[in-house]
């Protein structure tokens, strides 16, 4: 029964994971986790974070470049967490598709970024599907990577045919009304819409269209350029992200004296127990060159360290020729001095 189990889980997971799950050593399943993350993973977090979200500054963007690197590593440390749990828990349920794992995902964290940014809109997107799904003749229906699809029922399970700017111009040829009031707002006009496109579009592409006909907005166009008047913290807060966060932390550290960084650093692990080190280079906040200068350590020294991190406090305490209490007291005096510091981060309390 055991054979046949490890058959059938085997058989659930997609081939590219194998050299992880089946690493024999610690340098090995490094080595695959960061090709895994590196080389397959966020290259289609990119793609889909710009395919989804209007990247830039201009004022009609969903989300900054800046934010748009915070989203990549919030996504990237899911699939850290979720990859990990594969492989250590006989339970967790295997994914057999890891492209289409990873974009699914992405799509979930641009889908949270624009519900958060905008309420309104993402309450038409659920309006929309529940027309679509409840209105004779019309469906939506998962596209590939994870994208919502939508038109005439006969189009179900086809690939979008029509682009977002070919739909506002076959909108605007049917010459529909604009901002309707609420009653008007019928599943009629959902439907002329779908047959005047001639094919399937993506959900976003027909919410975007819906939300400039029914004259729904978050915010006023005025408000985007007028931040004049709101408080400094207020600014600050805006301006305050995870990654920028990271990155002062991280200078934070550097700051330290050098006995406390080492004692830090090679100790620090996750709530499994894993070395936090080593997620630094795969959200791009330092590189191994980088945290080896930090720790005042040849590159070389700290990469054949790197699969045994998190080191124990008796090994730190070898390497800095000092007793294991020494470490500790180290550590705990470098986290109560990174913690004042972090509290004068803006928008920290």
């Amino acid at each position: 029964m055991k054979v046949m189990d490890k058959i059938e889980s085997t058989a659930q997971i997609d081939a590219v994971l194998s050299p992880y799950l089946q690493a024999r050593s610690e340098a090995d399943e490094a080595a695959a986790l960061e090709q895994l993350i590196c080389e397959r993973a966020q290259p289609i977090i990119r793609q889909v974070v710009r395919a989804k979200l209007r990247v830039g500054s201009a004022a009609g963007s969903d989300i900054s470049e800046d934010e748009a690197t915070d989203l990549l590593n919030e996504i990237t440390l899911s699939l850290v967490q979720r990859l990990r749990r594969l492989q250590t828990n006989a339970d967790e349920k295997g994914i057999a598709n890891f492209r289409g794992y990873v974009a699914v995902t992405a799509y979930h964290a641009c889908d949270g970024h624009l519900r958060r940014k905008y309420p309104r809109r993402y309450s038409l997107k659920n309006q929309l599907r529940y027309l679509l799904t409840h209105s004779a003749g019309l469906a939506v229906w998962d596209g590939e990577d994870g994208h919502l699809v939508c038109g005439l029922a006969v189009w179900r399970d086809r690939p979008p045919a029509v682009s977002r700017s070919e739909l506002r111009q076959r909108a605007g040829e049917a010459q529909l009304p604009i901002n309707p009031n609420r009653n008007s707002r019928s599943p009629d006009q959902l439907a002329a819409i779908c047959e005047g496109a001639g094919g399937p579009v993506c959900l976003d592409d027909l919410v975007s269209l819906m939300a400039d006909l029914w004259g729904i907005s978050d915010v006023p166009a005025a408000a985007i350029h007028d931040d004049e008047h709101s408080s400094e913290d207020e600014q600050l807060d805006a301006r305050m992200d995870q990654r920028s966060q990271l990155e002062k932390l991280w200078a934070e550290i550097r700051e330290l004296p050098l006995r406390q960084r080492v004692a830090l650093l090679m100790s620090l692990r996750d709530s499994s127990g894993r070395a936090v080190l080593a997620l630094l280079p795969l959200i791009q906040i330092a590189s191994i060159r980088q945290i080896a200068e930090t720790l005042s350590m040849p590159a070389e020294k700290l990469a054949a360290l790197w699969n045994q991190l998190p080191l124990a406090d008796g090994a730190i305490a070898e390497s800095l020729g000092i007793t294991r209490q020494q470490v500790v007291n180290l550590r705990k005096c470098a986290r109560e001095r990174l913690w004042r510091r972090t509290r004068m981060f803006p928008g920290k309390k």
